[in-house]
């Protein structure tokens, strides 16, 4: 059984639907609700295929839904609970203990899974909003399709707005920037079929108030400088890269980094990357973009001591604003787009050193 479950988890159709249903924020034990979705248009045409696939093979392998039920018995009570007292299909069953493995995000664009939309940039795969897109706690209506947000921006499972990092982008909209985003259509809907839905937990959660209205942060004229934030506990770091311009333009980079444990060696590495560009004559950002890097381990090993300069197996940028974007907004488009607020925070204090590097 477990042979059958891997070589279905290696299906390009079967990596798709669990794609699809992460970036709806669908749990994998939320198999019920599922199955109203599936009866839905444009729901069960993405997800669909995948369980065409696991039917036929069951039937090529001989496997039987009680063989199912007897292997999760003592891994997946709850789902050996379904396969038994429920009508629900054995292969959304299958779908659903499927996606509770972690999703190859490198996969995404290697693959690839995604599948660009025919306005995207052929070069940066990102698209260009126009005045009649908006945004959602699930994500982006642009023309004649609503597009969920991919796993990568992580978007609350119980959220009601969109995240934060998006509601700055499309505010920059508003003040007649130009925005873009990477959307991708294998995660996509007709507007015409999209059906929002909301979720609602019992925890409480109570933000702080962050104020960034004094921003500190170094910017001098002369050579490249490179700077660092940490944390000593962890190691975990932010790298700033500031380049100096003849055409009196700074070039700031950002990249967040992560201490390797090699005690649990990873395949690849994930980093977010901000690359900007600020005009000293009017106090003005005119370029921000967001990306992520993904790193093998060989590369990541060198690259986590070193500054930023080094190149990433894979880049790939996920969203773009052009125009006049004032010190403030940039310094949030930052604090929303890392992980770590107060690592960010420090830095716009000042609390920062040249450089920390471990053994490489």
């Amino acid at each position: 059984m477990y042979d059958f479950l891997q070589n279905l988890s290696q299906k390009v159709v079967v990596k798709k639907a669990i794609y699809f249903m992460r970036s709806m924020g669908m749990a994998y034990y939320e198999v019920p609700n599922k199955v109203d979705l599936l009866k839905s248009n444009g729901y069960r045409d993405n997800i669909n295929p995948a369980l065409d696939e696991m039917r036929q093979t069951m039937h090529q392998k001989g496997i039987a839904r009680e063989d199912l039920m007897k292997y999760l018995e003592d891994i997946e009570p709850y789902l050996a609970y379904l396969l038994q007292e429920t009508q629900i299909y054995t292969e959304l069953v299958i779908l659903s203990l499927l996606n509770k493995k972690l999703l190859d995000l490198q996969e995404i664009f290697s693959i690839p899974l995604e599948s660009l939309p025919d306005t995207a940039d052929p070069k940066y795969g990102i698209v260009l909003l126009d005045d009649k897109s908006s945004a959602n706690h699930q994500g982006v209506f642009y023309k004649d399709k609503f597009y969920y947000y991919n796993p990568l921006y992580r978007a609350a499972r119980d959220a009601k707005t969109p995240p934060n990092l998006i509601q700055l982008l499309t505010e920059q909209m508003k003040l007649k920037n130009s925005v873009s985003l990477r959307l991708d259509q294998t995660i996509s809907l007709s507007k015409d079929h999209y059906k929002p839905f909301m979720r609602d937990f019992s925890e409480v959660y109570q933000g702080r108030e962050i104020n960034l209205d004094d921003i500190h942060f170094p910017l001098h004229p002369g050579k490249n400088e490179y700077f660092c934030v940490y944390n000593p506990e962890t190691m975990k770091k932010i790298q700033f890269k500031i380049s100096h311009r003849r055409d009196l333009e700074h070039w700031i980079e950002v990249e967040e980094l992560w201490n390797i444990d090699e005690k649990k060696v990873q395949e690849s590495y994930i980093t977010r990357y901000l690359h900007s560009i600020y005009n000293p004559q009017t106090n003005k950002f005119v370029h921000v973009d967001g990306s992520f890097n993904f790193y093998d381990y060989d590369n990541y090993k060198v690259r986590v001591n070193q500054q930023i300069n080094a190149h990433a197996n894979l880049h790939v940028k996920q969203w773009l604003v052009e125009g006049e974007v004032d010190i403030l907004d940039w310094g949030r488009m930052i604090l929303h787009f890392f992980n770590d607020p107060d690592l960010i925070l420090d830095a716009f204090k000042g609390k920062l050193i040249e450089e920390v590097f471990g053994d490489i």
